[in-house]
């Protein structure tokens, strides 16, 4: 490391850089599209993650007084910004199987939809 200049692994959480972005140091005048394992792998394993799926999870059943339709509707809501669909709340009911303590998994499933990740 040159004295006086961090590199960009100092200067970014290690997330961030998983997703190419920008340090912010030098013009950027287009930003690469990239796809790649560790941009999966970290949506799919990381900490950050997980602590997020929790978080929603306590909320999704807080703020649904225990309704899991309504905690599934809320959690397309807050996520996705839409209601789901039919068949997108119908799998939802499925994987939850009447259990309020799987709506972490279904806030970690939510996270890791194309639809979260990925602008179209």
């Amino acid at each position: 490391m040159t004295r006086g200049f961090s590199t960009n692994s100092e200067v970014t959480p290690n997330f961030l850089q998983a997703f190419d972005v920008d340090d912010g140091r030098a013009p950027c005048p287009v930003r690469t599209q990239t796809v790649t394992a560790p941009q999966g792998l970290f949506m799919m394993n990381s900490e950050e993650i997980e602590t997020a799926s929790a978080k929603l999870a306590e909320r999704l059943q807080k703020e649904s007084g225990g309704d899991l339709k309504t905690a599934v509707d809320l959690g397309y809501r807050l996520t996705l910004a839409r209601q789901p669909m039919p068949a997108e709340q119908d799998r939802a009911r499925s994987y939850l199987q009447d259990d309020p303590a799987r709506l972490k998994g279904f806030a970690w499933l939510l996270f890791n939809l194309d639809e979260f990740i990925y602008i179209r």
